[in-house]
């Protein structure tokens, strides 16, 4: 029966593999920027819920699910997401569409449901006005709270070809400006609760990383969060 277990779990994770492994090139081919974005959004993501004394399943649900809160990114045209100056409102509105459609790619893969509605709405804002239901406070999903503090902040870190990068300490300043507004304040403790050191080991990991490199972190993620078979007292995670 453990050896069947794992076959399955195999197949399983050879069939989760190959289908992210379309979704990562795909989104990689129309922005480059979200490969290394995802990562250090997952890590900082991780890492927070850590902090709020979360679980080790919580922790990987929201690692996993900061690796694809973009991935609905793959409906908005190139023009758009590779556009050197600010958006027009009709482009703003195809952007705004991208959680929705993240949530519809990865609902019919199965999922855990905690990981699609994290993915839905990753862009609430804690006081209301987000997208894309307006849900506020408490009706927003946990790790789509962190996942949106994290996110937030390698934004606003990360340069932009119409406009620089933010130093940490001043997007610290804003989440703490926003925090009860467009943040948790909660979540917003939490992530500056994070260890400066592993702060600067995440931002160093830069937007430079291969493809197959987050492929890996997809992979290891999909292993914890659907919980790999046991063959034994002595087997390997």
């Amino acid at each position: 029966m453990a050896l069947e277990n794992a076959r399955l779990y195999s197949s399983l994770k050879d069939y989760y593999l190959n289908v992210l492994q379309s979704l990562a090139a795909a989104l990689e081919a129309k922005d480059v920027y979200t490969r290394g974005h995802s990562v250090r959004v997952a890590r900082l993501a991780r890492a927070c819920a850590r902090a709020l004394g979360l679980g080790a399943g919580e922790q990987e649900q929201v690692y996993l699910a900061a690796l694809l809160h973009d991935v609905g990114k793959i409906g908005v045209a190139e023009s758009i997401l590779l556009k050197p100056g600010p958006l027009s409102a009709a482009e703003w509105e195809e952007v705004r569409g991208h959680p929705v459609v993240g949530a519809r790619i990865l609902e019919p893969a199965r999922f855990p449901a905690a990981v699609v509605a994290a993915v839905r709405h990753h862009h609430e804002d804690y006081g209301g006005g987000g997208y894309p239901d307006g849900l506020a406070g408490e009706e927003i999903p946990l790790l789509a709270r962190i996942i949106r503090v994290a996110d937030a902040y390698d934004a606003m870190t990360s340069a932009r070809p119409y406009r620089r990068g933010l130093t940490a300490e001043e997007a610290i300043e804003e989440l703490r400006r926003g925090a009860g507004r467009q943040f948790d304040p909660r979540v917003v403790d939490a992530f500056l609760k994070i260890p400066q050191g592993e702060m600067e080991d995440i931002a160093s990991a830069g937007g430079g990383g291969t493809l197959i490199a987050f492929l890996c972190e997809l992979l290891a993620s999909l292993q914890l969060a659907l919980g790999a078979p046991q063959l034994g007292p002595g087997a390997r995670r």
